[in-house]
């Protein structure tokens, strides 16, 4: 064997040799450094930050509802532009109410609407959000406004008619009747306030 390759041998022992000491090393070092590790991560805060929601839809118009009637829908004339301090007489989403209402007592924010069949019961429903201001407004409006009917007015037209039966304090809420799938994704558009 020549000097040349004791040389290389020896230099290939050495390296190996160092390679599996590492292989021993390395990990013990991890397990050894990693609480002091986690222990300084812990005491350094972690910010974040939240944006409130761009709100895209039009606040919604409560209403009182001093009566309701049955219509056909040919009977059914738009109303005038009618002030939010003003009586107004309006036909609904269908066309086959019209509807009495007082002035406006109240503006809900909506921040999300959609449209989807339950099912768990296999009616179609209408899902709308509101913010937490909106939330309290209206918990605050349906206990006391309880065994009486509200219209949410969009344009002008009655978008949905609920009699209030309880206090509703959540910020999400569910309308549900006799509608088809055409029509709840009608009444979710309008409540977007979409042309």
């Amino acid at each position: 064997m020549t000097e040349t390759s004791r040389r290389n041998r020896r230099i290939l022992i050495a390296i190996t040799a160092a390679l599996a000491a590492a292989a021993i090393v390395l990990p013990v070092l991890g397990v050894l450094l990693a609480p002091a590790m986690t222990k300084n991560q812990q005491s350094t805060p972690i910010t974040t930050t939240t944006t409130t929601p761009v709100l895209t839809i039009k606040p919604l118009a409560l209403r009182p509802v001093n009566g309701a009637f049955v219509i056909k829908p040919e009977d059914c004339v738009p109303p005038p532009p009618t002030p939010p301090d003003q009586p107004l007489r309006t036909c609904d989403i269908t066309k086959t109410a019209v509807y009495d209402l007082a002035p406006e007592d109240l503006r809900i924010q909506l921040t999300d609407v959609d449209a989807f069949l339950n099912p768990l019961t296999g009616k179609q429903m209408v899902q709308i959000t509101m913010t937490n201001e909106s939330t309290a407004d209206f918990a605050r409006y349906t206990a006391a406004h309880l065994n009486q009917q509200v219209a949410f007015v969009r344009s002008g037209i009655v978008v949905w008619g609920p009699k209030i039966t309880e206090p509703i304090d959540g910020q999400v809420l569910q309308l549900s009747g006799e509608v088809t799938a055409e029509q709840a994704k009608e009444i979710a558009r309008m409540l977007r306030d979409e042309a």
